[in-house]
């Protein structure tokens, strides 16, 4: 009976563990989804913000360097004023990789309030990533070709 209950206790550990690894909650065992989920949700985060400097960062160098008024381009990733637009809150719906593991897709959804109207929106985007020397990068037409039609 304790053999059996120590197998299951271990098995539940091991359950536990995998699971906590593979949404990041353990520093260093990040899984390539937790890391693309992080990555797209501080994106939006720093649209939130109007951090549009720190936006550019999750760019690959050789598209900020082909790119280099990419921070104003970002402000109208909303297609909406950023003087007018407040970021709510931002769910990451889901993630989606292709068969390689080298590009990945995170489907959000934010919840926008635009200032002084009384119009709430929740517009999706489709977020790409692209894996390039094991670091995850936005894909460059995500966020200047894509974006521009979130509503």
């Amino acid at each position: 009976m304790k053999k059996l209950l120590l197998a299951l206790l271990v098995l539940a550990a091991a359950a536990g563990a995998a699971f906590l690894m593979s949404e990041g909650y353990l520093p260093g065992w990040q899984s390539d989804k937790a890391v693309v989920k992080r990555k797209s949700h501080r994106f939006l985060e720093c649209l939130k913000f109007k951090e549009f400097d720190e936006a550019v960062s999750f760019h690959a160098p050789a598209d900020i360097k082909a790119r280099p008024d990419m921070p104003k381009l970002l402000e109208n990733f909303f297609k909406i004023p950023p003087e007018n637009l407040d970021i709510q809150d931002i769910n990451i719906d889901f993630i989606e990789f292709d068969s390689t593991g080298q590009r990945a897709k995170a489907k959000t959804t934010c919840g926008v309030r635009i200032l002084n109207t009384k119009e709430n929106k929740r517009p999706e985007a489709v977020l790409y990533w692209k894996k390039v020397a094991g670091a995850w990068y936005l894909d460059l037409r995500t966020t200047l070709e894509r974006g521009s039609s979130v509503f």
